[in-house]
């Protein structure tokens, strides 16, 4: 069930916060940290598609992280966040 949340900030390519404190990361998505070659490139991509829709997104948590994240499906107005991510390669293979 998809819950409308608004995001914060974009940590990098691959996870956030939502404006109620709540640290997230997407489901499926291997992006660069931001620190990373490449990392802020990914950054400013998650950000740019949650952007369109001034940060309003509808959320899936499906799982937790070690880190204490909640793991999940972003979807906005232009559909899921996740697969737009792994569209243009954000997809790396390991973990």
């Amino acid at each position: 069930m998809f819950k409308r949340k608004k995001v914060k900030k974009w940590n990098d390519g691959d996870s956030g916060v939502f404006t109620d404190g709540t640290r997230f990361r997407l489901s499926n998505v291997r992006a660069n940290e931001k620190h990373q070659f490449g990392g802020s490139k990914a950054t400013k991509t998650a950000a740019g598609m949650s952007g369109r829709s001034k940060g309003n997104v509808s959320w899936k948590p499906v799982a937790r992280d070690v880190y204490g994240r909640q793991v999940g499906e972003m979807r906005n107005k232009d559909g899921s966040v996740n697969q737009r991510m792994r569209n243009k390669g954000y997809k790396k293979k390991g973990r």
